[in-house]
């Protein structure tokens, strides 16, 4: 997006955060510190979540147009979640001063449950909403793992807004591929799978829709493979068929078997041998065709839209 206001303002907000984990130790057993502090940084990052998600709900097909009658929860990000399912996505904390060892506190889903109102939303959401109200009551409610988590889910929505793509020519395995995405704090899940199927534009893994990022061959490159994969089974299977009846006509050359459904059966075994026998020679003579178009394969990492 041209002139992206939201991310420099989650910067200043992570950059506070990262300051604020300068004088409080963040590891597992501080996550209920809570302070007047936290409270102010946690209803700034909802504030900006609210913002955002009613951008991105008119920006992606959204058409309530009285924003008294739009809820930042059950209306847009019920629709980001519908598009592009953000409740199953994760975030991993990578900041060098968060000491988190306990995967439930390293290994974030923060849109989980956040297109949800009342009662049945989210931690960081009800937290929110009870400090927005009654500041002084709920005070307790403004502690680190609702800040933690309201973040995460911020930066989830900046990545989805800015919907960048990265060109990763040869690195098959996204090696090179930044995971933090400008954070200081965290990073995302990028799905690797370089398989290539004749006939999908991708091949999943069972953690697909944990992964913000989809590392893939380009359009172009995967297609030239297809085609090539395509052509070389079609001349294996001219090759094997010409074998087989080439084999099939000497073995039978002037054999007589009165019984026909024992001609069929030694047919259909004969038949089976000889492709057995000569599939992979055959395949291996084909594979020079493949052979040019894997070398000419070019990458690029995706936002994971559900697209496949």
């Amino acid at each position: 997006m041209n002139n992206n206001l939201y991310w420099s303002v989650y910067k200043n907000l992570e950059r506070e955060v990262t300051e604020l984990a300068n004088l409080i130790h963040f590891d597992d057993q501080q996550l209920n510190v809570y302070s007047i502090k936290i409270s102010e940084l946690l209803l700034r990052t909802v504030v900006e979540i609210e913002s955002i998600v009613k951008e991105m709900y008119f920006l992606n097909g959204g058409t309530k147009a009285d924003d008294n009658d739009l809820y930042f929860d059950t209306d847009c990000i019920s629709l980001l979640e519908n598009k592009w399912k953000l409740s199953k996505k994760q975030v991993l904390i990578s900041a060098f001063n968060f000491y988190f060892t306990e995967d439930r506190n390293r290994i974030l889903t923060p849109m989980n449950k956040a297109n949800r109102r009342g009662t049945s939303s989210s931690d960081w959401q009800k937290s929110y909403q009870a400090i927005k109200h009654n500041r002084a009551k709920n005070l307790t409610k403004g502690n680190l793992k609702n800040l933690i988590r309201a973040m995460a889910g911020l930066y989830i929505l900046n990545v989805y807004y800015k919907d960048t793509f990265y060109e990763l020519e040869k690195d098959a395995t996204g090696t090179n591929f930044d995971s933090s995405l400008g954070s200081t704090i965290f990073s995302i899940k990028i799905h690797v799978n370089s398989s290539i199927g004749i006939n999908k534009d991708h091949e999943k893994n069972p953690d697909f829709e944990e992964c913000v990022y989809i590392l893939k061959p380009t359009d172009k490159t995967r297609m030239e493979v297809q085609n090539a994969l395509k052509t070389i089974n079609e001349k294996t299977n001219e090759r094997l068929n010409s074998i087989i009846i080439d084999e099939v006509k000497k073995q039978f050359s002037g054999l007589h078997v009165a019984n026909q459904e024992e001609m069929q059966e030694k047919l259909k075994t004969s038949v089976e041998k000889v492709r057995s026998e000569n599939m992979i020679q055959v395949a291996r003579e084909n594979a020079h065709l493949l052979k040019k178009s894997f070398e000419d394969l070019r990458y690029e990492a995706v936002l994971n839209k559900h697209q496949f």
